[in-house]
Protein backbone atom coordinates (compact mmCIF):
# COMPACT_ATOMS: atom_id res chain seq x y z
CA UNK A 1 0.00 0.00 0.00
CA UNK A 2 1.38 3.41 -0.85
CA UNK A 3 2.31 6.17 1.93
CA UNK A 4 -0.59 8.92 1.88
CA UNK A 5 0.36 12.43 3.25
CA UNK A 6 -1.15 13.46 5.58
CA UNK A 7 -4.70 14.62 5.11
CA UNK A 8 -5.66 18.66 5.77
CA UNK A 9 -8.10 19.76 7.13
CA UNK A 10 -10.48 20.71 6.52
CA UNK A 11 -11.47 19.52 3.32
CA UNK A 12 -13.15 20.21 0.55
CA UNK A 13 -14.69 16.65 0.16
CA UNK A 14 -14.88 14.34 2.70
CA UNK A 15 -16.38 11.02 2.48
CA UNK A 16 -17.05 9.53 6.44
CA UNK A 17 -17.03 5.47 7.03
CA UNK A 18 -18.15 3.67 10.00
CA UNK A 19 -17.68 -0.09 10.02
CA UNK A 20 -17.50 -3.06 12.65
CA UNK A 21 -14.06 -4.25 12.77
CA UNK A 22 -13.39 -6.69 10.54
CA UNK A 23 -15.47 -5.22 7.64
CA UNK A 24 -14.48 -6.76 4.43
CA UNK A 25 -12.72 -4.81 1.41
CA UNK A 26 -15.52 -6.27 -0.97
CA UNK A 27 -18.10 -4.36 1.11
CA UNK A 28 -16.45 -0.81 1.63
CA UNK A 29 -15.66 -0.77 -2.01
CA UNK A 30 -19.36 -1.22 -2.85
CA UNK A 31 -20.46 1.43 -0.55
CA UNK A 32 -18.08 3.69 -2.09
CA UNK A 33 -19.51 2.69 -5.52
CA UNK A 34 -22.83 3.30 -4.54
CA UNK A 35 -21.60 6.97 -3.27
CA UNK A 36 -19.91 7.64 -6.55
CA UNK A 37 -22.57 6.71 -8.38
CA UNK A 38 -25.10 8.58 -6.42
CA UNK A 39 -23.43 11.34 -6.68
CA UNK A 40 -22.13 11.20 -10.57
CA UNK A 41 -18.28 10.82 -9.94
CA UNK A 42 -16.46 8.92 -12.23
CA UNK A 43 -13.37 9.89 -10.04
CA UNK A 44 -12.20 11.86 -6.67
CA UNK A 45 -12.81 15.11 -6.73
CA UNK A 46 -9.47 17.53 -6.03
CA UNK A 47 -9.05 17.18 -2.46
CA UNK A 48 -11.16 14.33 -1.27
CA UNK A 49 -10.58 12.47 1.88
CA UNK A 50 -12.17 9.70 3.65
CA UNK A 51 -12.30 9.74 7.13
CA UNK A 52 -13.37 7.97 10.04
CA UNK A 53 -13.38 7.37 14.26
CA UNK A 54 -9.39 7.39 14.95
CA UNK A 55 -9.73 3.93 16.17
CA UNK A 56 -10.79 2.84 12.88
CA UNK A 57 -8.32 4.30 10.79
CA UNK A 58 -5.88 1.18 10.67
CA UNK A 59 -8.73 -1.14 9.58
CA UNK A 60 -7.54 -3.24 6.54
CA UNK A 61 -10.61 -2.25 4.16
CA UNK A 62 -10.19 1.36 5.11
CA UNK A 63 -6.79 1.63 4.20
CA UNK A 64 -7.09 -0.26 0.75
CA UNK A 65 -10.33 1.63 -0.05
CA UNK A 66 -7.63 5.09 0.53
CA UNK A 67 -5.04 3.54 -1.26
CA UNK A 68 -7.27 2.40 -4.40
CA UNK A 69 -8.85 5.88 -4.50
CA UNK A 70 -5.34 7.80 -4.13
CA UNK A 71 -6.67 10.19 -1.24
CA UNK A 72 -5.75 10.13 2.12
CA UNK A 73 -7.25 8.45 5.38
CA UNK A 74 -7.98 10.42 8.45
CA UNK A 75 -8.91 9.45 11.87
CA UNK A 76 -10.67 11.73 13.76
CA UNK A 77 -11.11 11.91 17.27
CA UNK A 78 -14.66 10.80 18.53
CA UNK A 79 -15.28 14.03 21.06
CA UNK A 80 -14.86 16.25 17.50
CA UNK A 81 -17.63 14.22 16.29
CA UNK A 82 -19.90 14.92 19.10
CA UNK A 83 -19.69 18.46 18.52
CA UNK A 84 -21.95 18.18 15.19
CA UNK A 85 -25.27 17.27 14.61
CA UNK A 86 -26.07 15.12 12.47
CA UNK A 87 -29.59 14.09 10.30
CA UNK A 88 -29.50 10.50 11.30
CA UNK A 89 -29.50 8.85 14.88
CA UNK A 90 -26.94 6.91 15.81
CA UNK A 91 -26.95 3.53 15.33
CA UNK A 92 -24.91 2.79 18.46
CA UNK A 93 -26.38 5.16 21.18
CA UNK A 94 -24.29 3.73 23.87
CA UNK A 95 -21.12 5.01 22.78
CA UNK A 96 -22.34 8.41 22.99
CA UNK A 97 -21.22 9.00 19.21
CA UNK A 98 -23.49 10.59 16.34
CA UNK A 99 -23.87 8.51 13.48
CA UNK A 100 -20.00 8.06 12.57
CA UNK A 101 -20.26 8.23 9.01
CA UNK A 102 -22.06 11.69 8.79
CA UNK A 103 -20.34 13.20 11.89
CA UNK A 104 -16.57 12.38 10.10
CA UNK A 105 -17.13 13.78 7.03
CA UNK A 106 -18.62 17.27 8.03
CA UNK A 107 -15.74 17.21 10.87
CA UNK A 108 -13.00 16.42 7.78
CA UNK A 109 -14.87 19.71 6.18
CA UNK A 110 -14.88 21.76 8.64
CA UNK A 111 -17.75 21.72 11.06
CA UNK A 112 -18.73 22.90 13.50
CA UNK A 113 -16.76 25.99 12.32
CA UNK A 114 -17.57 26.21 8.86
CA UNK A 115 -21.61 27.30 8.21
CA UNK A 116 -20.66 25.99 4.57
CA UNK A 117 -19.88 22.44 5.17
CA UNK A 118 -23.22 20.23 4.48
CA UNK A 119 -23.88 16.46 3.52
CA UNK A 120 -24.49 16.26 0.13
CA UNK A 121 -24.93 12.59 0.41
CA UNK A 122 -26.60 11.72 3.41
CA UNK A 123 -25.82 8.02 5.58
CA UNK A 124 -25.92 4.98 3.05
CA UNK A 125 -25.58 1.42 5.01
CA UNK A 126 -23.91 -2.00 4.33
CA UNK A 127 -24.49 -4.56 6.18
CA UNK A 128 -21.34 -3.99 8.64
CA UNK A 129 -20.88 -0.32 7.64
CA UNK A 130 -22.07 3.29 6.42
CA UNK A 131 -21.06 6.01 4.43
CA UNK A 132 -21.95 10.07 3.91
CA UNK A 133 -20.46 12.28 1.95
CA UNK A 134 -20.21 16.10 2.56
CA UNK A 135 -18.16 19.05 1.32
CA UNK A 136 -16.87 23.10 2.70
CA UNK A 137 -18.41 24.84 -0.02
CA UNK A 138 -21.88 23.79 -1.49
CA UNK A 139 -21.35 22.94 -4.44
CA UNK A 140 -20.76 19.60 -6.63
CA UNK A 141 -18.02 19.18 -8.54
Amino acid sequence: MTALPTPRLPAPWAIGIGCRRDVGVAEIQDLLAQAFKHLGWTAPPEGLMLCTLAGKATEPALVQAADRLKVPLAGLDPIALQTVTTLTPSAAPGYGLPPVAEAAALVACGAPGNPRAHLVLPRIQGPASTCAVACSEGILP
